[in-house]
């Protein structure tokens, strides 16, 4: 195939790629307008009737309503906002591969052609088509995910279990229901002892300990008084008791006995020798 008629090819398909863009546009640019009508028209009602109801009260000013084609909506704004923003910033991509291509080019001694910069309606139009293609692929996911759950619903059967009989004649054994394991032993748990009991209890803690309190002699026939309060004492509710001059807390289990000594209760020892009682 001759240069000629290469050229000519792709002049003709740069020409058939232009009419197609441009009628694009066109398309584009008559959504844009009846939508802008639209939206102009609401615009002219709200602003009407405000004018209306407010032309009786004293320094009210008046709604300017503008030609069609002057007027432009918060949305149409927002958009050409965020449409020149997306413009410059792919002008810029463009105009950095071009400089990159350049450099490269003149290192190889290669002639430069660059990349061609599209017009802002071009990139508008390219945009809107990426994004029809993006949003065509996620509805044809979301429509795949409905139909599988669909079809796996349909599919679905619950499980059953089987009754007694079934079991039976499957296996040719018969079922038995056996009663659940029972423990026949009782449990048992530190009961709670009562204020006598704690008595001798601190009775023979002083007989054993009486020295290490600081006691002279051993007073535990003397009168151990019950306070008639309980307190916890190192996470065990206890009897509080006085005896010649110091106060004593025994747990309601027995589980040890403690002496105050500045304002700390200090554990005793049980020596298990000589009982009282």
């Amino acid at each position: 195939m001759s240069k000629e008629s290469k050229l000519e090819k792709k002049e003709a398909k740069a020409a058939k790629k232009s009419a197609k863009a441009e009628k694009a546009a066109q398309k584009a640019a008559v959504k844009a307008d009846k939508k802008h009508e639209k939206e102009y028209n609401k615009f002219v009602k709200s602003a009407n009737k405000k004018n209306e109801k407010g032309a009786s009260k004293e320094g009210f000013v008046p709604i300017v309503i503008p030609p069609i084609d002057e007027y432009q909506s918060k949305r149409e704004i927002k958009l050409e906002k965020a449409t020149d923003k997306a413009y410059a910033a792919y002008c810029n991509k463009i105009e950095k591969k071009n400089a990159k291509l350049e450099a490269k080019c003149a290192k190889k001694g290669t002639p430069f052609v660059p990349l061609a910069v599209p017009t802002r309606e071009e990139f508008m139009i390219q945009d809107s088509k990426g994004k029809k293609i993006f949003g065509m692929i996620i509805l044809l996911l979301l429509i795949a995910l409905v139909i599988y759950f669909l079809v796996m619903w349909l599919l679905y059967t619950p499980l059953t279990l089987p009754t007694e009989k079934e079991t039976e004649a499957t296996t040719g054994e018969k079922v038995y229901d056996y009663d659940p394991y029972q423990n026949m032993h009782e449990i048992t748990t530190t009961p709670d002892y009562s204020v006598a009991d704690a008595t001798d209890f601190l009775r023979q803690v002083i007989h054993d300990n009486y020295k290490t309190i600081g006691y002279s002699s051993d007073v535990s026939n003397g009168t151990i008084s019950y306070t008639g309060k309980k307190q916890v004492v190192n996470n065990a509710n206890s009897y509080i008791f006085t005896c010649s001059g110091k106060t004593f807390a025994v747990p309601v289990k027995l589980s040890g006995c403690y002496v105050l000594e500045d304002g700390k209760y200090v554990p005793l020892t049980f020596n298990n020798t000589d009982y009282l009682w």
